[in-house]
């Protein structure tokens, strides 16, 4: 590879390696600018070749910085995270004591103000035993959201989480403190409310943990407050409020096979109950 001496030689060739490694960000997307402006309007008549690999240097340069190492770091830190943890019966279940236990696990700050639920839902049957646990807790902070996705693996006895960083959630100044959310549910007597129900293929106890105006009438709806759980009449709603959901699961189609497994079930909700907390009443 010839070289023809240059003035300055040497600041141009790190000239054309910061112009291939230049990055312009568009929508929180990097795109190699530099080099495309390389490519399209610099036509070097001495040591070409050299100013072409400088600049082919800066571009890879680009790539690992803007593209492979972000990509790296989000892998590592969305990576699933297990908890090893036995479960005992929803009848007996803390969700309290869960919740906190998972948030010391996780180096997680408890702090009501910003630590926020959404979509709780545990699924079990009459027996008290769980088949499926899972919500999702949101903490804000300078940089955005971390966004931690809870479930619990039934099958291995323990839980699992993965974890994202956000820039934005839309309904996060909606959303439920967390702590406050697990005192009302351990509040509720989970046992009564499933045997009162009957005999049903499973239960499911259920919240979005939004903040909403409930007007939903014809269903029987109950306010939780100071400790007790009071029935209240659709002639007093609507009302602001949070709310938790609980009903039981009834089959409603059953495929089997020629060989008499069950290849497809079909499921709905019935003898749904609300039960109402933080509730303001509108003015009539």
């Amino acid at each position: 590879m010839a070289t023809y001496t240059e003035a300055y030689f040497l600041l141009k060739i790190i000239g054309y390696f910061i112009l291939g490694s230049f990055a312009f960000n568009f929508n929180q997307i990097s795109l190699p600018l530099g080099f495309i402006v390389y490519l399209l309007f610099f036509r070097p008549k001495f040591n070409v070749q050299m100013k072409r690999l400088a600049a082919v240097f800066g571009f890879l340069a680009f790539i690992l910085v803007h593209w492979i190492i972000p990509s790296a770091i989000d892998e590592w830190e969305s990576r699933p995270i297990f908890i090893e943890h036995q479960l005992g019966s929803v009848y007996t279940i803390n969700f309290q004591e869960e919740n906190k236990m998972i948030l010391q696990k996780l180096n997680i700050k408890n702090d009501s103000l910003r630590l926020r639920l959404e979509d709780f839902e545990v699924e079990y049957a009459k027996d008290g035993i769980i088949t499926d646990l899972k919500w999702q807790l949101l903490s804000h902070n300078d940089n955005g959201y971390n966004h931690y996705q809870i479930r619990y693996d039934i099958n291995n006895n323990r839980y699992q989480i993965k974890k994202n960083q956000l820039d934005t959630w839309v309904q996060y100044n909606r959303l439920i403190n967390a702590d406050y959310f697990f005192e009302k549910l351990n509040e509720l007597e989970i046992k009564d409310i499933t045997y009162d129900k009957g005999d049903y293929s499973y239960y499911v106890i259920h919240s979005s943990g939004e903040r909403i105006n409930y007007g939903i009438e014809k269903r029987n709806h109950f306010i939780i407050s100071n400790g007790e759980i009071q029935l209240i009449d659709d002639d007093q709603l609507p009302v602001d409020c949070y709310y938790i959901s609980a009903f039981a699961m009834i089959k409603t189609e059953e495929k089997i096979n020629d060989q008499g497994n069950i290849i497809q079930e079909s499921f709905e909700s019935t003898k749904t109950s609300d039960y109402l907390f933080g509730v303001e009443f509108n003015e009539k």
